[in-house]
């Protein structure tokens, strides 16, 4: 697993596993109810989770994270 964060747009991305690879789709966006932010899954072509993207990353993600 590989977290990378964009701080000027407060968005992480968490890789799992395999890269994602070129045939892979995206999912629409779970919005947690009281957060501010948006989660998105990416899947791969055969609907495996290979990625996962936190708008709002500061907002969703545990202090933890970014130690």
């Amino acid at each position: 697993m590989d977290l990378t964060y964009d701080p000027h747009a407060n968005s992480a991305y968490l890789t799992l596993g395999t890269p994602v690879q070129p045939n892979h789709r995206v999912v629409g966006g779970l919005t947690l109810q009281g957060m501010n932010g948006e989660v998105i899954f990416d899947l791969d072509s055969y609907g495996r989770i290979v990625g996962m993207k936190f708008d709002g990353a500061r907002e969703l993600l545990r202090p933890e994270v970014w130690d």
